[in-house]
């Protein structure tokens, strides 16, 4: 993280493209915290400039915000992560692909990706990107999707999850 004095109109741009997101519907938590880390941090700020000039990119680059958000809320603890064994991979993409089954077929059924992005607070770009990548989603994120469906921990959380 590269933090850096933002000039105050770089900081006015950032509230300009933060209230042209709220009007593009995303969570105004989620918007409130971009922009917060926009006004220390220039590379935050810099997507936010490209949210705003590159309409047909929008969903990935709101998914790079959240996942960076994401990344400053986890940097509590874990230094490095432990490696999974070469001859373990199948069996590891196995069960990550049945988690994200189930995963999918809990959010089917309390109302589909739009209603739990809404419920959780998780842009829709996100939780897409979540539920049709190869890696699995972050506990913050699992933990915000599991309030929004009313689920324990246990329900929603494995020991892939980082």
């Amino acid at each position: 993280m590269i933090t850096k004095k933002i000039p105050a109109d770089r900081k006015l741009v950032a509230a300009e493209i933060a209230l042209s997101m709220k009007a593009a519907g995303l969570d105004e938590e989620f918007v409130a915290a971009v922009v917060e880390r926009a006004w220390s941090e220039e590379g935050i700020l810099d997507l936010l400039e490209l949210w705003r000039d590159e309409v047909a990119e929008r969903d990935v680059i709101v998914a790079d915000l959240h996942e960076h958000l994401e990344d400053q809320a986890e940097e509590r603890g874990i230094v490095e992560k432990p490696k999974i064994p070469f001859d373990e991979l199948d069996r590891v993409a196995t069960e990550v692909m049945a988690f994200k089954k189930k995963l999918r077929d809990l959010i089917d059924r309390n109302g589909g990706v739009a209603a739990v992005a809404r419920k959780s607070g998780v842009p829709q770009p996100s939780l897409s990107r979540i539920l049709n990548s190869a890696s699995m989603p972050r506990r913050t994120t699992l933990y915000r999707i599991a309030r929004a469906l009313d689920l324990p921990e246990s329900e929603i959380v494995t020991e892939w999850t980082s």
